[in-house]
């Protein structure tokens, strides 16, 4: 038992090892529809892949093809006819041109690039993050109008050298040949002083064409394959390829280079267009031949008469050494004897001669041996037409081989050479020598994707090939051995040529490699082992005996080609599961051995089968495994129970007639009784063969006999045995019936007369006859011989029915009642068969039951006994219109079918039909009317649809269901796939129209009948889609997408589809506008498709797009979309209090993860119970929506608790009850609002009454305009109450983040945002530009700022001046932060020491800060150098960050605020506005105002004006603000022109209107002076506004408002707020909405002045609105998306180096640590930035936005600290405003340090490569000399006396001589102020 199930185990197990990976026929890749990829770099050392490609350059790991990093190298700036690259100025205007990479080689840890812009220069990048290293401007490297090759090559001791091969170029500065620097590429100076050109100007024409094909090293001699026209100085062109040969030694390419063509021939053609070549290095199978190979492929080109070839492909195979090196070596010889064939080479420039002959040269020659560097002047540049040919190892039509590579398979001895396509397949050759090679494999790699140049590649293990096309690699196993499970197929792969990496290991039954580890003992030569032949394939080639009786046990001898040598132990004979025997001997002398086993005692043989197949193998002891099978037969000859099976089988069996048995021992049966079989020895039979069993003859007839007639039966048998004595005689058996038998004449057996009968309602039932004798012996029946019994009645009801039946079965129609049997109808009875008339014609139905007038209608009548014939319908009639009858539709006696004629009229009548055969005549008439009608169109649904047709349209009217055929067309076009439906209307589909059809007549055809009604059909031009945002949704779909575009209404059918693995998703679209400008679509659900990237939480979908009616643009969006993004699910949790406060809590918080991912609020709905919560704002980890008023019932109808559920998409969730908290005095929100109103006008009015009791005597005059005034600020509370709680409820919408994304961010360059950082107040610092030149007294400078700047990177002397100028007192905090940013600028090349210095100078101020029990506070203030230092350090460093992901949301943040704090009025004076976050910047008045639509026109008058929001009280400078954002909204700020520098105009009735804030009638007020507002000029909606530019006198016009006055206009005012523009006190005050000054209570202010809280609600509404943006950039710079993203170094090795020196000083309290880096990275830096928006950003920044950034830098100030603030309700409003966020933001801080903390510590080598690469990239950015000099000037000088004092008394100073060099410098600095 244990045996055999280790059998069966190890039978599975390797059925999985083999199957399994067979099923897998997916491989590893990496793709990128916009890559358009054109060089490959493999890295063995890194393991990974460099891809050049359009615009970019790709870092992939090797073994997956994951992304590591991508790096941008283009668009760039470029002109085609600048001669150098930026920044050199050009005549010609540079635009952005995409730069395709065209040379990608690896050199060091560096990656060269180079493109197509720039004339071809290349670049340096980083081979790590692929960043373009340096501001390098290369030469021209390559000619871009075609292909390249390069190589880097180094001997031993020299520089490496980089080799270029080019296009020759009318450039001179472009030669085709050349060796540059690898350091700026520059063409090397030793060499150029010898002319290192390889081309002459003069010799170069324009048009010449070279194709470089590749390029490689051998034995310090440089190759290259190239192809290009010899003939192209003239007419006739002539391609050809041509290989070339340099000596590294040979600097002049002068004297070594010699060029001969390449030849493939095939049959007779020769290919001359090489397409790839390879190097390859070969372990030769014939003796003395050279080990390395050139493997070419070629195209075909008739007479070389173009350069692209024909889709003919060769390969051919060239010796280094023995064809190609032997070849140039000839060519000198035969030059030196004077043989012309070979001359100089004429594109080269040389002069051209034929060879001479020398006898000195000659004799130079005679012992040289390959590789020859050719070496005498006299043969310079050797060229020549004597070709290099070889015969092609392999040709193939119908394709182009586009890229070769080669392996040689040590472990087999064997080569293959792979090829790829122009189809992207991938080819296998089998190299046989170097003259034949055979393809066994073909795999499609990218179906329709030509392979790149060299785009094959092998891996490091040499394991896999990287397949490249445009758009893909394809990582792809070298062999696949595993999916073949037999050996022939192993073995027979491409025909039976084979795969070399694959053999057949014997004793694992499996396909593998010949090695140890996949097969045990495969280099065991002779033993059978492993097999790599087809004719070797193991089987059991012969088993003797073949069969065996199942009884018997004897020895078989089983004969097994390639049995692997072994003892008769080793294995076992396995007969499948019935038992396993030993094996008793092996022969192993013959050519095939032989094995001898026992065959099982007894074999169990199910009847009636009689034999057994078994599945006989052979099972290794070794392995386990049964590794070869065969089939053998057990057999048992009592199992075949007649005579016919049992002697025909192929067994020693024979039948014994008279004991009625098969036997395999005859012997015992009576002679003449025996039928012998095949084969038995044991037989006494004398007659063999089925033919002499006993046995029914076959009939030629059927035996027929209807039921209940009583009849005999008669069959001819054959061989029929002779009785013996006291046996009984014949009987037939029926079905259950039995009856005696007789024979007859002749052996034909008569069965006795008898009735017979069946129970089944079927027509007939054939039953096969039995015949048996002596009781049970049954006489063979082997041809089925049948008796048929049937019933006459069974199915045919009427007269029509019976008479069809067959005349053999005698049926007729008796006595008008039934079908019978001829012989039981009763005599006399009527009788009626054969072909007649029957009696009784009806109609039962017919259709349709109505038709046009016009006729047509096919009508078919089904009834009963309607003629057997169809000439039996005489006519069919409906009243008196004929119906012409039609044979195609006609069934005998059950159906009828005609066409009905027309009539003039509408009519109804019955249906008459006549049926008649000679003189009788029989007719029918249906029950029911026919009618006849006018079929109308009233309405077709929609009206409309696109030209591309397509549209589901449904037709309504009259009648529209009768006739039989339907056509409509619509605008004489075909309406396609009509169906009518069971509700009377027609549906259809358009087609498309030309284009010049817009709307097209309903035409309908039904039948004959025509209706041409008036219903119309319009064409509208197709609909296009111009936008969807946002472009990503939710895995489980259901997320709103929205699309816009134009007539999108036009289309019918709306669907937004995503395609994955060819299964496609759908979802709907719906609410198209009316104007057909959008629509929204229901994301489609693809969760069980969606698998995110690795690391991340989406996955892109590239193949998206829309089904709208008949349009098939938009089917497909790949490639013109970017592609669509799906991110995880989102995920709701309980609610964690599941009762609701309304007065404490005004929203409900649902918490989650991952909610807004691609998610906005309208995404979602949260019901509670029956009653609807109001989303108001979604963000990352929580929703918050606004409850109902009062508790919902929940869903059964209940009160009580109600179930909240989130509906997010197609998701819900339910997160918990919800239970309102009920007040015993509830006081709802309203009711508070009127209370406290109605509190201060009682307060009011007691103030008022006492006022009134203490002037009782004055007049009633006043007291009645006091109440007045009481009534109307009683009114404006009330007014200002409820606009705020309206605005509480009412939802603001702002830009989503992909409106931003698509305008752009306007980012500034790293200097210009550095230099906001370093110097805020000094946006033209000198360090921006170089020194002044000035004579001798400039180099003195430069001698003197060289040496200052030595002392400056010595550590010592840094540190020694740091703590020298911090220890004064005059050294004030603004000098700390000057000289921090001079020296970071100065230190820019050397951020390794920078970071160094910084180090100190930090444990130098935490020790300080320990020792004075002041730690916390460090970094708290700009104290010291070090702080500054800090901030300085990591703006520098996290620039590129802030770009990439980390500034994008603090941009949305400010615009979001701009925008919402516009939308209110904003005083143009004090920055006061409606809108803000501050209370101290709220405007605390009731402002009457409008919010008008104007439209722009720009300075350019012919662009289309552009609609913009404006206010009634804006004043001319807010207008023309607001005016420029919109006209130049993706535009810097600092490239727009100055809002000074331009005006408004305005046309009006009047004429033009400049309009102007200040001007000869400015309203004014006492000593106020009001700012001019757009009200002011009277401008209304719909106005139009021009923007000019700013006249030098402003033109007057006479304004409505000031007849008869001369307007003039003032300069433009700088709205910062102020107060005055006098100088004296009695001056003009100006103001705009408020009065700000030092008398805000003066009478008549008052009146629309208010206490400041009433306004507190709009901090709130403004809080809300900014809600999930504020909430996105914390979620930003807290890194809350670990998962995706990364921390950036710096910040990981700063908060480190805390952790290490809060360990050194012993500092134990966390809370200390937190600050620190709270204090460093949000406070100096994030706190920073978002209060100064603009220092990263070319951005203008208002007060009145400067106000609420301030706010929110405070709430991300307060959310870093670690003490807890108490609040109550006397903290200020801006404290109180974030107070239940600050505690959410704080778990955040905490989870980002912590977060940081656990990540792996960043190593000082790892840091120095960042700081490298960074001072790399922007040494130059910065002057470093002007930086010195600052320094020098400014402090140096000032303290002079105690720098030197102090180095004098440094012991490190002094040993460094510090002092020396400190007044070396200064005597140098002194002598240029002399």
């Amino acid at each position: 038992m244990g045996e055999h199930f280790l059998k069966i185990f190890w039978k599975v197990a390797v059925t999985f090892v083999v199957i399994c990976p067979a099923l897998s026929q997916s491989y590893i890749k990496y793709k990128d529809p916009t890559g358009n990829f054109s060089t490959l770099v493999y890295d063995s050392e890194s393991e990974n892949i460099f891809i050049g490609g359009l615009n970019k350059v790709y870092r992939l790991d090797a073994g997956d093809l994951r992304l590591i990093v991508q790096g941008d190298i283009g668009p760039k700036l470029d002109n085609p006819e600048c001669t150098t690259p930026p920044p050199a100025e050009c005549a010609f205007e540079r635009t952005f041109r995409n730069n395709s990479n065209k040379l990608l080689l690896q050199f060091g840890d560096k990656i060269i690039s180079c493109g197509t812009v720039n004339r071809g220069t290349c670049e340096f990048l980083y081979s790590s993050n692929l960043t373009i290293i340096g501001q390098l401007v290369s030469p021209p490297v390559i000619n871009t109008d075609g292909n390249s090759v390069a190589m880097i090559t180094q001997n031993s001791g020299d520089e490496p050298n980089l080799y270029i091969g080019t296009p020759a170029a009318i450039d001179p500065d472009l030669p085709p040949f050349t060796t540059r620097s690898l350091v700026d590429f520059e063409v090397q100076k030793s060499m150029l002083q010898k002319s290192q050109k390889k081309a002459s100007d003069s010799h170069i024409r324009q048009g010449f064409k070279m194709d470089f094909i590749h390029g490689f090293n051998s034995n310090n001699v440089n190759y290259y394959v190239v192809v290009y026209d010899e003939n192209y100085s003239q007419t006739t062109p002539n391609y050809q390829t041509y290989i070339s040969h340099t000596c590294e030694s040979d600097q002049t390419y002068k004297v070594s280079y010699i060029e001969l063509p390449l030849v493939c021939n095939h049959k007779g053609q020769k290919y001359m267009l090489a397409q790839s070549a390879y190097l390859a290095n070969r372990v030769p199978s014939e003796p003395n031949t050279s080990s390395l190979i050139l493997v070419v492929t070629f195209g075909m080109s008739e007479n070389g008469a173009s350069s692209i070839p024909e889709r003919k492909s060769a390969v051919c195979v060239y010796s280094l050494s023995d064809k190609i090196e032997y070849s140039f070596l000839n060519a000198y010889k035969e030059c030196a004897q004077g043989n012309t064939t070979f001359k100089t080479v004429q594109w080269a420039g040389s002069d051209q001669h034929d060879c001479k002959a020398n006898d000195l040269w000659e004799q130079l020659l005679v012992d040289e041996q390959v590789p020859y560097c050719h070496y005498l002047e006299q043969i310079p540049d050797l060229g020549g037409n004597a070709p290099i040919v070889a015969d092609a190892i392999y040709q193939e039509d119908d394709t182009l081989f586009t890229s070769v590579t080669f392996q040689y398979v040590d472990e087999v001895q064997e080569s293959v050479i792979f090829l790829g396509d122009d189809k992207g397949d991938l080819v296998k050759l089998r190299l046989n020598s170097l003259t034949s090679a055979q393809k066994y494999e073909t795999k499609t790699i990218d179906a329709g994707s030509a392979v790149i140049r060299n785009g094959l590649m092998l891996s490091k293990d040499n394991d896999s090939i990287y397949v490249t096309t445009k758009q893909q690699i394809t990582k792809v196993p070298v062999e696949e051995c595993e999916q073949y499970t037999t050996c022939s197929e192993c073995l027979g792969v491409g025909g039976g040529v084979g795969d070399p990496y694959c053999g057949w290991c014997t004793l694992m039954n499996r396909c593998t490699r010949k090695n140890d580890n996949e097969c045990t003992g495969a280099y065991k030569d002779g033993e059978n082992r492993w097999l790599n032949n087809f004719d070797q394939c193991i089987s059991i080639t012969d088993i003797e005996p073949a069969n065996l009786p199942s009884d018997m046990q004897i020895e078989l001898t089983l004969t097994v080609r390639s049995l692997p040598s072994g003892t008769p132990q080793s294995y076992f004979c396995v007969f499948e599961d019935i038992k396993t025997m030993p094996v008793l001997a092996i022969d192993n002398t013959k050519e095939s051995p032989t094995l001898t086993c026992e065959t099982p005692p007894e074999v169990e043989i199910v009847k009636p089968d009689g034999f057994r197949k078994v599945n006989l193998s052979i099972l290794s002891n070794e392995t386990n495994m049964e590794f070869v099978s065969s089939e053998f037969v057990f057999y048992d000859c009592s199992a075949f129970q007649d005579c016919t099976n049992c002697v025909s089988s192929n067994f020693a069996c024979d039948w014994c007639i008279y004991e009625n048995e098969c036997t395999g021992n005859s012997l015992k049966c009576k002679l003449q009784g025996v039928v012998g079989g095949k084969g038995n020895a044991q037989t006494n039979a004398t007659k063999f063969g089925p033919d002499k069993c006993p046995r029914l003859k076959k009939r030629d007839t059927e035996i027929l006999l209807s039921v209940d007639t009583k009849r005999p039966i008669e069959v001819v048998a054959q061989n029929l045995p002779m009785l013996e004595t006291g046996q009984e005689g014949y009987e037939c058996v029926i079905g259950e019936e039995v009856v005696r038998a007789e024979v007859m004449v002749n052996n034909t057996i008569r069965c006795e007369p008898k009735q017979y009968s069946y129970s089944d309602q079927e027509q007939e039932k054939p039953i096969v006859l039995k015949v048996r004798w002596n009781g049970n012996f049954m006489i063979d029946n082997p041809d089925k011989v049948t008796v048929t019994l049937y019933k006459c009645d069974v199915n045919r009801t009427t007269c029509g029915k019976c008479l069809l039946a067959d005349s053999k079965y005698e049926c007729g129609w008796c006595n008008q009642v039934m079908c019978r049997y001829k012989d039981h109808c009763q005599n006399g009875a009527p009788f009626l068969n054969g072909n007649v008339v029957c009696p009784n014609p009806k109609i039962i139905s017919f259709s349709p039951l109505k038709g046009p007038i016009e006729g047509g209608t096919q009508l078919i009548i089904k009834g009963e006994n309607l003629g057997l014939a169809f000439n039996d319908t005489e006519s069919i009639m409906v009243d008196n219109v004929n119906c012409v009858t039609e044979e195609e539709g006609y069934i005998p006696s059950e159906q009828l079918q005609c066409t009905l004629s027309s009539t003039p009229t509408r009519l109804s009548s019955w249906v008459k039909v006549k049926i008649s055969k000679e003189s009788t005549t029989y007719s029918a008439t249906s029950e029911e009317k026919y009618s006849f009608v006018i079929p109308e169109v009233t309405k077709i649904e929609p009206t409309l649809g696109p030209m591309s047709g397509g549209t589901d349209v449904i037709l309504e009217g009259d009648n529209l269901d009768a006739g039989t055929s339907v056509n409509v067309t619509i605008a004489d076009q075909p309406c396609l796939d009509i169906q009518r439906k069971e509700d009377g209307t027609i549906h259809c589909v358009t087609s498309p129209v030309i284009t010049n059809v817009t709307i097209g007549d309903v035409v309908l055809m039904i039948d004959n009948g025509k209706d041409d009604s008036n219903v119309m059909f319009y064409y509208k031009t197709d609909p296009t889609i111009t936008k969807i945002l946002p472009g990503h949704a939710i895995a489980s779909g259901g997320t709103r997408v929205q699309v816009k575009g134009l007539n999108l209404h036009v289309a019918k059918k709306k669907i937004l589809t995503m395609t994955i693995d060819s299964q496609e998703f759908r979802g709907e679209c719906f609410n198209a506008s009316s104007l057909g400008v959008s629509m929204t679509c229901k994301a489609p659900n693809i969760s069980a498709k969606f698998m995110p990237l690795e690391e991340a939480n989406y996955m892109s979908i590239p193949e998206y797009g829309f089904i709208l009616d008949g349009v098939t643009k938009y089917q497909s969006l790949d490639g013109e979309y970017p592609p669509f993004e799906y991110f995880v699910d989102p995920e709701y949790f309980d609610l964690e209090d599941n009762e609701y406060n309304k007065n404490e809590d005004e929203n409900l918080i649902i918490p989650g993860r991952n909610l807004n991912l691609a998610s906005q609020k309208e995404d979602v709905q949260v019901k509670i119970g029956k009653g609807v919560c109001e989303v108001k704002d979604i963000g990352l980890l929580h929703l918050t929506c606004k409850p109902p008023e009062d508790q919902p019932k929940s869903l059964d109808g209940s009160d009580g608790a109600a179930e909240v559920i989130v509906y997010h998409g197609n998701l819900n969730f339910s997160v918990g009850l919800l239970k309102y908290y009920k007040w015993p005095l509830p006081l709802p929100l309203e009711q508070m609002i009127a209370i406290a109103a109605i509190l201060i006008i009682v307060i009011l009015i007691i103030v008022g009454f006492c006022i009134y009791r203490c002037k009782a005597g004055r007049s009633e005059q006043k007291i009645t305009q006091f109440r007045q005034q009481l009534d109307q600020l009683e009114m404006k509370v009330a007014q200002e109450c409820k606009e705020a709680f309206a605005e509480l409820q009412i939802e603001i919408e702002l830009p989503t983040n992909e409106e931003y994304e698509n305008q752009g961010i306007p980012y500034r360059e790293f200097r210009s945002c550095i230099l906001r950082v370093l110097f805020p107040d000094q946006p033209d610092h000198p360090i921006l530009r170089d020194l002044p030149e000035n004579g001798v007294r400039s180099e003195k400078v430069d001698m003197g700022l060289q040496q200052f700047g030595s002392l400056i990177n010595n550590k010592t002397f840094l540190l020694l001046f740091i703590r020298t100028l911090e220890s004064q007192s005059s050294f004030t905090i603004k000098d700390k932060s000057n000289v921090a940013s001079l020296l970071i600028v100065v230190l820019q090349s050397k951020m390794d020491y920078a970071t160094d210095i910084l180090k100190v100078l930090l444990a130098d101020l935490i020790e300080k800060g320990v020792d004075q029990d002041r730690a916390r506070l460090l970094m708290r203030r700009n104290e010291s150098v070090a702080e500054k230092f800090v901030s300085n350090w990591l703006s520098f460093l996290l620039h590129s960050y802030l770009q990439e992901s980390a500034a994008a949301p603090l941009y949305r943040l400010f615009r979001a605020i701009k925008i919402h704090v516009e939308r209110g009025p904003v005083d143009a004076v004090t920055a006061d506005a409606r809108y803000s976050l501050n209370e101290g910047k709220l405007i605390r008045e009731i402002l009457e105002y409008e919010t008008l639509n104007i439209y722009a026109i720009g300075l350019d008058p012919a662009k289309d004006p552009v609609e913009v929001k404006v206010l009634s009280i804006d004043t001319i400078m807010q207008a023309k603000e607001k005016i420029m954002d919109a006209l130049y909204k993706n535009v810097p700020y600092s490239q727009r022109p100055s809002p000074d520098t331009v005006e408004l105009e305005w046309k009006n009735t009047s004429g033009r209107l400049t309009l102007q804030d200040e001007n000869d009638y400015t309203k004014g007020d006492g000593e106020w002076k009001r700012l001019n507002t757009l009200s002011v000029y009277e401008i209304r909606n719909g106005a139009s506004i021009t923007l000019i530019n700013k006249q030098g006198c402003n033109s007057t016009l006479t304004h409505p408002r000031y007849m008869n006055s001369h307007v003039t206009s003032s300069p433009s005012r700088s709205m910062s707020p102020m107060l005055g523009q006098g100088d004296s006190e009695n001056s003009v005050k100006v103001c705009h909405l408020v009065k700000h000054g030092d008398n805000d209570n003066q009478e008549g202010d008052r009146g629309n002045r208010m206490v400041s809280e009433i306004f507190l609600t709009r901090l709130l509404y403004t809080k809300g609105a900014l809600q999930k943006f504020v909430d996105e950039l914390f979620a930003t710079i807290l890194n809350v998306r670990r998962e995706a993203a990364n921390v950036p170094l710096p910040i990981k090795y700063l908060f480190d180096y805390f952790d290490d020196q809060a360990k050194e000083n012993g500092i134990t309290n966390p809370e200390v640590v937190h600050a620190w880096k709270s204090n460093s990275l949000p406070l100096r830096f994030w706190v920073n930035l978002i209060k100064n928006p603009d220092v990263i950003f070319d951005i203008h920044k208002s007060d009145a936005v400067d106000a609420c950034l301030s706010i929110i830098g405070q709430t991300l100030m307060d959310s870093c600290s670690v003490s807890e603030h108490q609040l109550t309700k006397e903290s200020p409003s801006s404290k109180l405003l974030y107070a239940k966020d600050i505690p959410n933001y704080k778990k955040l801080v905490a989870e980002y340090y912590t977060e940081i903390q656990r990540r792996p510590a960043v190593s000082d080598q790892e840091m120095n490569r960042v700081l490298g690469d960074h001072s790399t990239k922007h040494k130059y950015d910065f002057h470093e000399q002007t930086a010195l000099n600052e320094l020098y000037y400014t402090y140096v000088r000032k303290y002079r006396e105690i720098i030197l004092s102090g180095l004098e008394s440094d012991e490190f100073a002094q040993k460094n001589k510090l002092s020396f060099k400190f007044e070396q410098v200064e005597h140098l600095m002194n002598e240029t102020n002399v």
